[in-house]
């Protein structure tokens, strides 16, 4: 600890530091309390200055130049120095500052991750963080998603809101997708919801209905088996259009090279309603269904959520869920 002092004049100051010494010249920093007696209050001031040797005590030292800074541009200073220091130090750039509160640090720090791959992987190169730290930051992140995800299937919502959130969040369609294709337009005529690039370097289809107010199946069977609704059998429709209108392009050098993707058999992902509520013969017809058609899948919203969450290990799967899981993948 520090030793404090008290000058004839009654300033209260600390052992002066040297921050430089020359041959015939030294320059020197000292932290002062200086009482103020119709006030009844000090000021703390920091006095720099450069000076000749020798010296004996504070009062006959002998200035070349001196500057004092009284209480308020000592704090600024303080201040000035605490945020800049490190940046100037480490070099042009910008800066996360880890002195705030915790929650706008957790949120500049996931910015910083987001959007910039290059720095997350520079921190992990030189260790500064370990991939486990990565790993769980993903997770969170993506846990936080899929909470946002089921408290909004008991909202009334859009397509555009769900094809928004699916843009941000595209693991949940999957992991064969590497990335979604800026064109969407297929021809003059057929726009699709995304155009994604598989990990094959192959163009599929991913089309986005409402999770509610779409019924999934008629309200009558047929010869007591569920049948699809008219609002599902439109969406399959155009599913198969698109399909149609996306292979007619497979030697259309202008798509190819839009979409930086091959077209050889696409295939389409419906995400069409809820299935929160099937029985046991709802979800054997749905597997009926799906597996009619070579390359079209269709899939809830809850099934996507329970794949998601499956895949995440932030549940554990009751009979129930899991069977409606089974059909969903199978």
């Amino acid at each position: 600890m520090s030793e404090v002092k008290v000058s004839e004049k009654g300033i209260e100051y600390a052992v002066p530091g040297v921050l430089k010494r020359k041959q015939r010249v030294f320059s020197q920093a000292l932290l002062m309390k200086i009482p103020h007696s119709h006030e009844g209050i000090s000021d703390i001031s920091l006095k720099i200055g450069r000076y000749k040797f020798p010296f004996k005590t504070l009062e006959t030292l002998d200035p070349k130049s001196e500057l004092t800074l009284d209480n308020e541009e000592l704090n600024s200073l303080i201040d000035y120095i605490s945020r800049n220091y490190a940046p100037v130090n480490l070099g042009e750039g910008k800066y996360v500052d880890v002195s705030g509160d915790n929650e706008k640090l957790v949120e500049s720090f996931k910015k910083l991750l987001e959007h910039s791959g290059d720095t997350a992987r520079l921190l992990l190169e030189n260790g500064i963080l370990s991939e486990n730290v990565l790993l769980a930051a993903s997770t969170i992140r993506k846990q936080t998603a899929l909470s946002f995800f089921e408290k909004s299937l008991e909202k009334e919502t859009s397509e555009s809101f769900w094809q928004d959130w699916f843009g941000q969040n595209k693991w949940v369609l999957g992991s064969d997708f590497a990335k979604i294709i800026d064109e969407r337009n297929i021809d003059t005529k057929n726009i699709a919801d995304y155009l994604m690039c598989a990990f094959d370097g192959f163009v599929d289809i991913v089309e986005i209905k409402k999770p509610n107010g779409l019924p999934f199946w008629a309200t009558t069977k047929d010869h007591d088996n569920y049948v699809p609704s008219t609002a599902l059998i439109k969406a399959i429709t155009q599913c198969q259009n698109y399909l149609y209108a996306i292979e007619r392009r497979c030697n259309d050098a202008d798509f190819r090279e839009a979409t930086k993707s091959k077209v050889i058999k696409p295939r389409c992902i419906l995400i069409y309603g809820r299935s929160n509520d099937w029985d046991n013969g709802q979800r054997e017809a749905y597997r009926i269904l799906n597996s009619s058609y070579t390359q079209i899948s269709i899939l809830t919203y809850d099934h996507l959520l329970a794949r998601a969450k499956n895949v995440l290990g932030v549940m554990e799967l009751d009979e129930e869920a899991a069977v409606s899981l089974h059909y969903a993948w199978c």
